[in-house]
């Protein structure tokens, strides 16, 4: 008996708590058809990470600006801007068997952020920034990386993470280093190096 269960569509293991990568990975290929960003490296790179997903945390999407709603500006910086917004259908869960369609987690805040003019075009930079997101977001400890927008009265592209109630890591840590411990800490500290 797998730890994670059977995959009721294909009788193998899951990869993770409710994944099957195999069954999935036909699921996200299936599903191109319906969405597209208009760019083909954005969507090469959005369809291979969906292909190679081994849990739901692993998944990065094309989200359609208009998915998010009560936008706000939290914080600029040299790079970009960050935004504050609420997700309404927000990440993907889990495949629905019996309905055939993606089970999302439900409205959730994210940060959008959105690059400087010249750096948000889509170059060696902006591919190698969401390259490391992806694989960071697999880590618990770093912030999950959920997918790609695009504004539209600008055409910018514009990644979308996780929203951080408290502040970034060094504000986190900053406000609370006397009420977390050692060990804690040096669990941070070990799963960002």
């Amino acid at each position: 008996m797998s730890f994670y269960g059977i995959c009721p569509e294909c009788n193998q293991e899951f990869n993770d708590y409710n994944w099957c990568k195999l069954c999935n990975s036909k699921h996200f290929q299936n599903y191109f058809k319906k969405w597209t960003s208009g760019n083909n490296t954005i969507d090469k790179f959005i369809l291979d990470a969906q292909k190679n997903a081994t849990n739901g945390r692993e998944v990065i999407e094309w989200i359609s600006y208009n998915r998010f709603k009560d936008i706000k500006e939290i914080a600029k910086g040299g790079f970009g801007t960050i935004y504050k917004a609420r997700w309404i259908y927000g990440p993907i869960e889990s495949w629905d068997v019996e309905n055939q369609w993606w089970k999302r987690w439900g409205q959730q805040d994210v940060a959008l952020k959105k690059f400087s003019n010249s750096f948000a075009s889509l170059n060696e930079e902006f591919l190698n920034e969401i390259t490391i997101h992806l694989e960071s977001s697999k880590d618990l400890a770093s912030l999950r990386f959920y997918g790609i927008t695009q504004d539209p009265e600008t055409n910018e592209y514009i990644m979308v993470l996780e929203y951080m109630r408290g502040g970034n890591l060094r504000d986190y840590l900053k406000n609370n280093f006397n009420n977390i411990n050692w060990k804690i800490k040096l669990g941070l500290l070990t799963e960002l190096a």
